[in-house]
């Protein structure tokens, strides 16, 4: 367990600090990379980071297009399906890459650190993690991706409202966002909780860490995790969106 600064600790509406800041870094890093791969475009001979975006954007185009094979919908939805891409492949392998805590020995009532928290969390107080190892986040982007899909479908009402004939549908519209964000954060969540357990198992001799070989291979395999939960969820979110552009050549 970890402890985490809140604003607004003593409402229902308390923010994770943390969280925001590492949106914010996440967007950034990802603007970094964008501006880093356009700042000299060569038509002819692409390189480096150009290669890498146009890469990305290949990769985008083809998974959009092989979902919904409309070009008036891939051109809609291929800026939202890049952006999301790359900001969630950012955001999963920050926990990865850095964990970042200090250790207090007095609750700070104002921040939401009490003396429960600090006792659960032995003292740690987060300061870096992945954005989208809380939960949150992760429902936020499910809901962003439900509000599209349901304005998308609003452009035709008649093939919109028909669906809803099936009392099964209705049931779809509650699930797959809670399944969409929770499948998400559950994924980077218990990713970052392994890590922390093998970082907290004794040293041998006091110098040598004895769960060393167990967290690079966890390393490894949490960074496959983070990439593919980052192309799972941009799939589904062009498959929801998708499901309901019926007039972009979308729909069941």
């Amino acid at each position: 367990m970890i402890a985490f600064p809140y604003l607004f600790p003593d409402s229902i509406f308390k923010i994770n600090i943390v969280t925001i800041a590492m949106i914010f870094v996440a967007g950034l890093i990802a603007l970094i990379f964008l501006r880093l791969a356009t700042r000299k475009l060569d038509m002819r001979h692409p390189k480096g980071w150009q290669n890498i975006m146009e890469w990305g954007m290949e990769f985008t185009r083809t998974m959009v297009g092989d979902i919904v094979p409309s070009e008036r919908f891939i051109q809609f939805i291929m800026p939202l399906a890049f952006t999301v891409l790359i900001f969630l492949f950012v955001a999963n392998w920050m926990g990865l890459v850095a964990t970042i805590s200090i250790h207090l020995n007095t609750p700070i009532p104002w921040l939401g650190i009490t003396a429960s928290d600090l006792q659960s969390a032995n003292g740690d107080v987060a300061l870096f993690d992945s954005p989208t190892a809380n939960l949150s986040m992760a429902l936020g982007l499910a809901v962003m991706v439900w509000l599209i899909s349901h304005y998308q479908g609003l452009h035709r009402p008649k093939a919109y409202f028909k669906n809803y004939r099936n009392p099964l549908h209705i049931l779809e519209e509650i699930t797959n966002p809670l399944t969409h964000g929770m499948r998400l954060y559950g994924n980077i969540f218990a990713g970052e909780v392994l890590i922390a357990s093998i970082l907290s198992m004794p040293m041998l001799f006091h110098f040598i860490p004895t769960g060393l070989p167990l967290l690079v291979g966890w390393l490894l395999y949490g960074a496959f995790v983070s990439s593919l939960q980052a192309y799972i969820f941009a799939v589904l979110m062009v498959l929801y969106i998708g499901m309901k552009s019926y007039h972009m050549g979308g729909g069941h």
